[in-house]
């Protein structure tokens, strides 16, 4: 009998301590500089936080906006959403085309793939659309991407696709950076294969895993040589050269 006990109990303690973990996984995340939340304030006329249902979004729209292109960003795992205001930001300027960054629960977007897809539907009047993603947000966002007809392109910061584009005509960029030290090179290596033929891959020297958004130093992640607002910048310029093409 009390073995029986000692076990039931052993079993108890062990899922208790099974939900504690995941519930601190869930709910630990990387918040927004000050730097990106002062330019939310700031730009309050351009940079819009949204609503369908439950899904919310920053929606950034520049003054003249040219409402033929849009582009969605997808957001690392465990990142805020917030954290890719000044990408964004910086990404409807120079394009002059409309940028939305979604968010998801718990701040993973294995939780709600299709997240984009909501965005893209509202503004009907944006005929296409270019789907960006960081990491984890890459491989969903493409996933999302794979089954819409209004993306014509896509985008991987430090990412790579896990669906299989190899037969496809969808445009496609890679950006990473030298210094990153949380991008699985060897996935990333193993991925080749499923990236479109119509791909550009560049790799931003000095630049680490963390930069691509504005959320501070992510833990394990190589130490960048270049500032932050250099490699914002210079992602967003091969994004927009890039766009330019289509």
């Amino acid at each position: 009998m009390r073995t029986k006990r000692s076990r039931y109990f052993r079993v108890i303690t062990l899922i208790a301590i099974l939900i504690f973990a995941i519930t601190v996984y869930l709910f630990q995340h990387y918040e927004p500089t000050v730097e990106a939340t002062v330019l939310i304030e700031r730009q309050s006329d351009m940079i819009v936080e949204e609503k369908i249902g439950l899904k919310k979004a920053l929606v950034i729209t520049p003054t003249g906006v040219d409402e033929s292109v849009g582009w969605i960003i997808y957001p690392g795992g465990k990142v805020d959403y917030r954290a890719y205001a000044i990408l964004g930001f910086q990404l409807a300027q120079e394009s002059g085309q409309r940028v939305i960054i979604v968010s998801f629960p718990f701040h993973l977007a294995v939780f709600d793939i299709n997240a984009g897809k909501a965005w893209t539907d509202k503004y009907e009047d944006t005929e296409d659309w270019y789907v960006i993603g960081h990491s984890l947000g890459g491989v969903m966002g493409a996933q999302m991407a794979k089954n819409n007809e209004k993306v014509i392109g896509i985008g991987f910061l430090a990412s790579y696709p896990s669906a299989n584009f190899s037969d496809s005509d969808v445009r496609m960029i890679s950006i990473r950076g030298s210094s990153d030290r949380i991008l699985n090179l060897a996935a990333f290596a193993d991925a080749q294969g499923k990236f479109s033929p119509y791909t550009e891959f560049y790799v931003i020297s000095g630049g680490n895993h963390s930069q691509f958004g504005s959320y501070g130093f992510q833990k394990d992640d190589g130490m960048a040589t270049v500032t932050k607002e250099n490699q914002i910048k210079t992602v967003v310029d091969f994004l927009v050269l890039w766009g330019s093409e289509k």
